[in-house]
């Protein structure tokens, strides 16, 4: 698997973003979390966000209503976000 515990990421897909905030009004698109857990078996990370985002704890591993799981397609490395970003904006 591409990320591992503890690596902060910015969440980057729009499709499941839109979904979840027709579920809950929050959009989780450009939102920071940190990876708490891997699933090896599903390939699937438990990431839990700063903020509130009106979900679950994650099976008591993160705090309560800041926890999704999700694919690594999802998301992308904090700092790699924020250069690429700066890239297309013209400032690197």
């Amino acid at each position: 698997m591409k990320y591992k515990i503890g690596d902060w990421i910015v969440y980057v897909s729009k499709k499941n973003s839109d979904w979840w905030k027709e579920y809950s009004r929050i959009s989780l698109y450009g939102k920071i979390a940190k990876i708490i857990y891997i699933d090896k078996n599903y390939e699937s990370y438990l990431i839990e966000f700063k903020e509130f985002i009106y979900s679950y704890d994650g099976d008591g591993k993160g705090e309560d209503g800041h926890c999704y799981w999700c694919e690594e397609k999802e998301i992308t490395l904090y700092k790699d976000y924020f250069k690429l970003k700066k890239f297309i904006e013209g400032e690197l």
